[in-house]
């Protein structure tokens, strides 16, 4: 006779290393949209999951899933930074945590994604950034070339804005520099941050509506707009799925 693990039962098991716990035979308990697994560690109640991954899930658009490929959700309590590599840890670590990480095997991603340390929306957001940054190595070189070239524009007007802080501190190793001056490497890594962050809100807001926060540490409206344009060029919709809402549309 089987039964489920309950709460107790899963806060006794040792911690693992993240590399050793994708490779455990994990049956899907269901599957999210794009025919991704999802395999949960951890008790969800229905909300939770469809915060966290449903819903987000939805959101995602055809072409980008397409470009992602097989991908397998573990959503496990914690993933404990550790010396010798993240381990999936059953109970609170002492160390510092990662939201998510992800090993490429067998042909797929495993994107092994905290739940404990986030509320359900902000772990769906972190799942969101995860399927961006898998996504973009996977990408043509030619995407990343033309959303540089939005980038370059933006420099050359002087935009300080960014779309959150760490695409902010990446654009300030190569801000005020010419092209010419530029560290390759500097310049790669912001245009790569950018890409991840903008992609990562462009499905947010597919995913529900978001306020658009305005001040000098933000892009401006205009600039913000023409970003989510060319994601959504690259990246259509899914039917039902809209960029801005309509009344946002015509202010805009």
């Amino acid at each position: 006779m089987t039964r489920a693990l309950n709460a107790t039962d899963i806060s006794k098991r040792p911690a693992m290393p993240v590399s050793e716990y994708v490779r455990v035979p994990h049956a899907p308990l269901s599957h999210l949209a794009h025919g991704w697994e999802l395999h949960s560690a951890t008790v969800l109640t229905p909300a939770e999951e469809r915060s966290m991954l449903r819903e987000p899930a939805a959101a995602v658009p055809d072409a980008l899933a397409r470009r992602l490929g097989p991908l397998r959700v573990l959503v496990v309590p914690y993933v404990a930074c550790a010396p010798d590599g993240d381990r999936v840890s059953f109970t609170k670590p002492a160390s510092e945590t990662h939201s998510a990480v992800w090993v490429e095997s067998e042909g797929r991603t495993h994107l092994v994604l905290a739940c404990r340390e986030l509320d359900a929306h902000d772990t769906g957001f972190e799942f969101l950034a995860s399927v961006a940054e898998i996504a973009r190595p996977k990408l043509p070189s030619d995407i990343l070339d033309r959303f540089a070239l939005l980038l370059e524009d933006e420099i050359e007007r002087g935009v300080q804005g960014e779309i959150d802080e760490d695409a902010a501190a990446a654009k300030k190793l190569v801000a005020g520099r010419s092209l010419r001056r530029r560290n390759h490497d500097d310049w790669a890594r912001y245009r790569d941050v950018a890409f991840s962050s903008t992609l990562a809100e462009y499905v947010h807001g597919l995913w529900h509506d978001v306020q658009i926060r305005v001040g000098p540490e933000h892009l401006p409206v205009a600039d913000l707009k023409r970003r989510l344009e060319f994601m959504a060029k690259v990246f259509p919709p899914n039917e039902g799925y809209a960029v801005f809402a309509k009344e946002l549309q015509e202010q805009l």
